[in-house]
């Protein structure tokens, strides 16, 4: 498969293209300049670049210290782009030249898996083969929002340099067919290794294992060494056809971030975990922080009795009327939480909380005649959004499970009506309860209601049936909480009716769906979908770049399990554990939260890497583990 590639008249790539490729997929961002390098006063660069018949490109930068004393390097001084077009336009345009990039950044073993957002073969791959990567930046046109991840610019890592002194960055990128087809190939890779996780998020109290793996013929008898907090952890080394595969098992371990590092002479990488305290103990460190800390008291105000934000970095509770920080809308996953937590818990302090919400709920962001539910407190709906509703019908749900009182299973009943009742069935809403609502309407004697439910789900599915993989714009073009929801509710459908073309449907949008999904050894991106928008609209700092978690993404491991319930696909079983715990490093161990990790060592020359403080509306991630997780049921 062969390369057509475009110049400038700077060496720099304007246009990467596969030869047999039907759509003719530019892999270069449409304005962007590959190769494009951002360097300190007194260092140059310059590319050498080769293109094989084989396949493959070779791309060399070498750098040159001109000035008259040596040069020490600082983290993200110099960054080279790779501006691969991971932006949201139209659906089908998206399925077809544009890609996810998932980026591995871990020095020796460093690359990117870019993957066509629908998944068709040739997909192209960056592996380095010289040199070492410790970061990505990513420069953002905000013009463009949530829509436009960036450019990707990689952060090489730099030994101090003489003057005169040069150093070189090599990698090289190939066309793959799939997944499974890339790592087989960066496993094949002169001096790469293929670092295989078993959970990127552990609880305290687990076995910790992962693998890495060499191929046999480039590390016969080069042996590894793997390290923690400086001491040697030892490995179960196996030999499989040409694989070395190196097992790292250990007995459980306290909780944190754990860095494994693994070295063999010159090659240096590692691989990062977080250990948790058990689910039982972290959620109920989280509802009593919240009862603590994010409820108002102000007799008289619209506000009393709210779940708001809390900055964590001020200690002091935030309310704007500014959508995104207002009280209502994401944040009622507080009250979800709270009422799902206290169905297994007794506890008159969280009890009490919840109470005081739910006259919040009934006075300022609910009208139980109508139905309708509103954007923000004294019944704001200058934006009617449709988003609110099925979450308003997750916490009378969950509260009907907790008190079994006919008003939340009605409430839940007509939030759900009028939902439909505004074109509902044709907006790919987030977290409909479709086969849980029927299921309990049915038990608790409502059966007209139940059938009547299950006529707007099927209107629902037969739209998202007639849509296929030309998703609609919604508040972002094109993103993983429009697929994740569509795959849930065809298989909940199928679950419901037994009718096959639902799940048939349900699989082909279910293959788009992992694609969002890394597989890189750092529990930030582990099983987590590329999301970049989520802490600029939710967050203090306001930061439009990567957010490695964002708690969204735990809808692809709901959509997962669901369809593990139906098949018996161990597969999507631990990937659906996987995702749904890739979320919970948002929840800490005391109980504080964020709504999102901005993972870029900096987005828009601003330095980030960070939690943002503001716990905000992150809880659905750990409702959600709690309703499909595997160590709480």
């Amino acid at each position: 498969m062969e390369f057509i590639v475009k110049e400038n008249e700077n060496h720099q790539l304007e246009s990467i293209v596969n030869k047999n490729d039907k759509y003719k997929m530019n892999w270069v961002a449409t304005g962007k300049k590959w190769g494009e390098m951002f360097l300190p006063d007194g260092i140059t660069g310059r590319i050498e670049r080769t293109v094989s018949t084989k396949g493959k490109i070779t791309e060399k930068y070498i750098f040159v210290n001109n000035r008259d004393r040596e040069y020490f390097h600082k983290k993200g001084e110099i960054g080279i782009a790779v501006p691969f077009p991971d932006n949201y336009t139209a659906a089908e345009i998206c399925m077809r030249e544009r890609c996810h990039a998932h980026i591995r950044c871990g020095e020796s073993q460093s690359y990117i898996a870019g993957i066509r957002m629908g998944g068709e073969k040739p997909n192209l791959g960056l592996v380095l083969k010289e040199g070492k990567i410790e970061g990505y930046s990513i420069i953002r046109n905000e013009k463009e929002l949530s829509n436009d991840r960036g450019t990707i610019i990689l952060n090489p890592k730099i030994n101090n340099l003489k003057p005169e002194e040069r150093t070189v960055i090599q990698w090289d990128f190939f066309w793959y067919d799939d997944q499974r087809d890339f790592e087989e190939k960066l496993l094949h890779q002169e001096g790469q290794l293929l670092i295989q996780l078993e959970h990127g998020i552990y609880f305290e109290g687990e076995n910790l294992s992962f693998h890495i793996k060499a191929d046999k013929d480039i590390w016969h008898e080069k042996e590894i060494e793997v390290t923690l907090v400086g001491e040697k952890i030892s490995t179960k080394k196996t030999e499989n056809g040409n694989c070395i595969d190196y097992k790292i098992k250990m007995d459980s371990v306290s909780q944190g971030e754990k860095e494994f590092f693994i070295k063999r002479g010159e090659y240096s990488t590692s691989a990062v975990i977080l250990v948790l305290p058990r689910v039982e103990k972290l959620a109920e460190k989280r509802c009593r922080f919240i009862v603590e800390k994010q409820q108002y008291f102000c007799s008289g105000s619209l506000l009393d009795g709210a779940f708001l934000t809390y900055d964590n970095e001020d200690k002091r509770l935030v309310y704007e009327k500014e959508y995104d920080h207002n009280g209502g809308r994401e944040r009622v996953g507080m009250g979800a939480l709270l009422a799902l937590w206290l169905q297994k818990n007794k506890d008159m302090k969280v009890e009490k909380a919840l109470q005081k919400y739910t006259e919040y709920i009934y006075r300022e962001l609910y009208d139980e005649n109508t139905g309708i539910v509103y954007n923000d407190a004294g019944r704001d709906n200058t934006w009617n959004r449709l988003y609110n509703y099925p979450w308003l019908a997750i916490f009378f749900m969950e509260r009907y499970r907790l008190y079994n009182e006919v008003a939340d299973l009605k409430n839940m009943y007509k939030i759900v009506k009028s939902y439909y009742a505004q074109d509902g069935a044709s907006f790919y809403a987030i977290g409909i309860p479709m086969l849980e609502s029927v299921n309990l309407l049915k038990s608790g004697g409502m059966e007209r209601e139940a059938e009547e439910l299950l006529r707007y789900y099927e209107t629902h599915g037969k739209m998202l049936i007639k849509n296929g993989l030309c998703y609609p714009p919604h508040e972002v073009k094109y993103e993983q909480s429009i697929v994740a929801p569509a795959v849930n509710y065809l298989f909940q459908l199928y679950e419901l009716t037994g009718k096959i073309l639902y799940l048939e449907e349900g699989k082909k949008q279910l293959a788009v769906l992992v694609l969002f999904n890394g597989h890189q050894p750092d529990f930030h991106m582990y099983e987590n979908a590329v999301r970049h928008w989520d802490g600029y609209w939710f967050g203090k700092y306001k930061n439009l770049g990567d957010t490695f978690p964002h708690y969204w993404s735990s809808l692809s491991g709901v959509a997962f399990r669901e369809y593990e319930k139906i098949t018996g696909e161990r597969l999507y079983g631990v990937k659906a554990e996987n995702s749904l715990r890739g979320v919970l490093s948002m929840i800490n161990g005391d109980g504080s939260a964020s709504c999102a990790y901005v993972y870029p060592f900096m987005v828009n020359k601003v330095r980030c890497q960070y939690a943002d403080p503001w716990a905000n509306d992150q809880d659905w991630a750990l409702y959600y583990y709690l309703k499909e997780g595997k160590n709480y049921d």
